[in-house]
């Protein structure tokens, strides 16, 4: 029985990644209908696991599932967005207060690194390392708050605002000035800075929040 739930949660999570790989890469935009005969096809799936891979992506708000209609890619809005960026402003504003002060040596150490790469990547307009250096960062960040709930919660709201976050980072001249606030982030990390830290952090946030609504994204 194990194993056979193993398997099952295995082909779900294959077409878990490969849906939020579409949507989140724009090949699946909101609005459209997941054509589910298609997917069983080419991932070689049933559509038992198929019905839990949505499930969850309509967990995460990635989707929507219309009972006898079918499943939807959501649409972007304007509210949810503003709704997501307010509440991560303080969440990760609380999670970075309450974790500064484990932050080890090694933590510092790898805030330096990911900071360089992220100075690297944003000089080649690399967005896809951009994006997966900042959930890193900010991750390491959050992490040392070693509160469980608190962390789960963050998860959630950065999975949920996935989508929001690509569009606001997929610019140069916001790049330039994301990379500038994560450098006032390390700095606080370094000097031991909370409020500076949880200043820098709320800025961050809000100013992604700012910007998508500032060129019309959503």
């Amino acid at each position: 029985m194990a194993a056979e739930y193993n398997s099952l949660s295995s082909r779900s999570q294959i077409a878990v990644d490969h849906i939020r790989e579409d949507i989140l890469s724009g090949k699946l935009r909101g609005g459209a209908k997941i054509d589910q005969k298609r997917l069983t096809s080419e991932l070689k799936i049933s559509h038992i696991p198929l019905r839990e891979a949505l499930k969850q992506l309509e967990g995460e708000g990635y989707v929507e599932v219309i009972n006898y209609s079918g499943a939807y890619v959501r649409k972007l809005s304007r509210d949810e967005m503003e709704d997501l960026y307010l509440v991560r402003a303080e969440v990760e504003a609380l999670a970075a207060g309450l974790g500064i002060d484990n932050l080890t040596r090694n933590d510092l150490k790898q805030l330096r690194e990911l900071f360089r790469k992220m100075k690297a990547a944003t000089q080649a307009l690399d967005y896809g390392q951009l994006l997966r250096l900042n959930r890193e960062f900010h991750g390491t960040i959050y992490q040392a708050c070693r509160r469980t709930h608190l962390l789960q919660l963050l998860n959630d709201l950065w999975n949920r605002s996935a989508r929001y976050r690509i569009l606001g980072m997929y610019h140069p001249k916001r790049a330039h000035q994301g990379l500038a606030e994560h450098e006032a982030m390390l700095k606080a990390c370094e000097q031991g800075d909370v409020d500076a830290l949880k200043t820098a952090v709320r800025a961050n946030v809000d100013n992604t929040r700012k910007y998508l609504l500032e060129l019309g994204h959503v």
